[in-house]
This record gives structure tokens, sequence and C-alpha cells, in this order.
């Protein structure tokens, strides 16, 4: 048998990465620019936090900065031998008390820096699947993997159909209620209510960006997959009603005056356990997320 991989990322190397990331992150909270994201961020943390720091800089505080401590309690090391690699990790508590980050690293080349691709808010309560030590590392699992009950790409499109659809996708028994399901579902229904009220529409849709997610193979043969979904919105009032942004939209749009239109989309991270194939009862389970309006307009 050919010999069991090692981790490719030690430990040391590991924390070396993350006192990078949070220097990245410290300068541009610090000097407001997101140019200083760049080395360290990239794919949907890069637009989060981008957005994050526009709309600092919009409404003249920086409240809404979602706090990353970059010091990590657990540690989810890589062992495949090639490129792109992913290595993921749980964040010490934050200092608002809020639950744990997960993050999600990449490295696209052997002599590219390890880079923060996505982070998402742990749900609270959540148990998260056990992985193996960081001695023996953790294997990157394809989109196509059928190894599992079904493949992470698969996941993640049913999961996008939950969401457009709640409680009438075909779908929406194969996943136990989250709170971020719970979160969109309670948006439609009072964007819905405000399109009723201007006696126009209310319109969203749900998508997956081709690639953008990564998974890490568990102890038991699962994965877990940490996949960008974006969503795109509008409401529409009838002709001579005015429909006002909200302040997040309204930082993204600028100065352009208020008609009876408004649209905006939706930078959505989300962590999806899928078991393997023969685990038994256990069903597909979002374990976190992280969610930000990250563009606006008004037609």
């Amino acid at each position: 048998a050919p010999p069991t991989p090692l981790p490719v990322l030690s430990s040391a190397q590991d924390a070396a990465v993350f006192d990078a990331i949070g220097a990245a992150l410290t300068t541009a909270s610090e000097t407001g620019d997101p140019a200083e994201l760049a080395p360290r961020l990239t794919g949907p943390a890069l637009t989060l936090r981008t957005v994050e720091l526009q709309v600092a800089a919009a409404v003249g505080n920086q409240d809404g900065l979602t706090e990353l401590p970059t010091t990590v309690q657990s540690e989810i090391l890589p062992t495949t031998q090639t490129w792109p690699r992913t290595s993921m990790a749980v964040s010490a508590r934050p200092d608002d008390l809020g639950t744990e980050r997960l993050f999600v690293l990449g490295q696209d080349s052997a002599r590219a820096q390890y880079q923060l691709w996505a982070w998402i808010r742990l749900f609270p309560s959540i148990t998260l699947p056990t992985f193996a030590a960081p001695s023996v590392g953790s294997e990157a699992v394809a989109p196509d993997d059928t190894s599992l009950l079904v493949t992470p790409a698969d996941a993640v499109a049913r999961y996008v159909d939950v969401l457009a659809s709640r409680e009438g996708s075909a779908y929406a028994a194969d996943f136990a209620a989250d709170p971020l399901r719970a979160a969109m579902a309670d948006s439609f229904t009072k964007q819905t209510a405000i399109a009723a009220e201007l006696a126009g529409t209310y319109t969203e849709t749900y998508s997956a960006p081709e690639g953008a997610l990564r998974s890490v193979r568990t102890a038991d043969g699962g994965a877990l997959v940490v996949a960008q979904i974006d969503s795109a919105s509008t409401l529409t009032g009838e002709e001579g009603a005015i429909v006002s942004p909200a302040a997040s939209q309204r930082a993204l749009i600028g100065d352009t005056p208020d008609s009876n239109s408004v649209s905006w989309g939706r930078t959505i991270v989300v962590g999806i356990y899928v078991p393997p194939a023969d685990g038994g009862e256990t069903g597909l389970q979002a374990v976190g997320s992280e969610f930000l309006t990250t563009s606006a307009s008004i037609p």
C-alpha cells in the first residue's frame, strides 16, 4: 500500500500564516484601505471584508467589522500533495462573546502564500464533526466526490434550492433547520410584505458560483463543505412610490436619488456537513454561515 500522506503544513507554519492574516486585517482596519487585504485574503473573505470597510467609511464607524480572532483553538491541516491546497481552523472565542469562526485557507501554488478564502460564524449549540489530528492531517475532497451521501457540489445545489424555495423545496427535508435558512426566509417574508404595501413586487434568486466551494474530509469519512452562495433581490413599488434603501444599501449606492425600485446582492458563505454514503440516518447539516449585502443599486 502507498504510504499515508502526512500533513504538508505544520502547526508552527499554520500559526505563522494566521499571524500574517491577522496583520493584514489589522492594517486594513487601521488605514481603512481594503487594498491592504489582498496579499492575505481572497475569494468571499476578500469580498466581505472589502465591503465591510467600504460601509465603515461611509457610515463613519467600524462597528460593522466582523471580529476575526486569528488565534485558533483547533487546526485541520492538509495532506494534499498537489495544489491548490485547503486547510481549515476554528478560532478562539471572539471578544464579543459570539460564536467561534471557522476559517478556510487556501494555497494556489507551491510559491503562493496561504490566504484566507472564507470564514463562517458557527451556529450556536452546533457540534462540528471530528477531524483527524493535526499530526495526521485531513485530505481535501473533490466537488464531485461520490463517497458521500451526496457530492459536495450537489449538497450546495440542494441548499441553494432550499434557500430559494424554502419549505417548498424538494430538498427541504434533507437539511436540519438552521439559523441561515430562518434568516433568509424571514427576510423574504418581510420584503414581500413591504412590496404588498407599495402595490409592487419583490423578487429574489440564489446561485452558487462555479468552483466557489472547499471541502475537507471528516474523521467518519464524510466532509465539511464550505461554499459561497450569491443572492440577488429587487424590490419595486408602483409608479410614483419611493423605496428607501437600507443604510447598508445606501452606503453602497452612493448619491443616486431614491426611486420606486432598489436592487441588492448578498454574498453568503455556508458550511455544510455531508455524511459518508453509509452514514445511516444522518442527514445534511448546515453548521455555520456569514452573509452580507455586498452590492446595491437604484435602477
